[in-house]
């Protein structure tokens, strides 16, 4: 028998959440870019390429980050560890001379 919690959230919804504090932080960090380089006196190209280049690379650090942690949530919940370094691999190297 299976129950539907009502106070769950789909992962559509989830998603669209995730992607609008993505865009958010992103923007806030372009800002501030922005302001730093207008009190440095750049001209207005400058500003808005930096400001341009900081949003772009905060929203690439946060989908990634998304990614990973997903992944890696899947793979602790699946118990599927077949990537997991061998522990007999780091035994196998000489260690003495010659």
């Amino acid at each position: 028998m299976t129950t539907n919690d009502p106070t769950r959230l789909s992962r559509s919804v989830v998603w669209a959440l995730w992607l609008l504090v993505i865009v958010l932080f992103s923007t806030l960090v372009a800002v501030c870019v922005a302001a730093v380089k207008y009190a440095t006196g750049t001209g207005i190209a400058d500003l808005i390429l930096c400001s341009g280049r900081a949003f772009g690379a905060a929203a690439g650090l946060c989908f990634a980050a998304v990614g990973a942690v997903r992944t890696l949530r899947n793979w602790t919940a699946t118990g599927d560890h077949r990537n997991q370094p061998c522990a007999s691999a780091d035994t196998d190297r000489p260690t003495g001379p010659g």
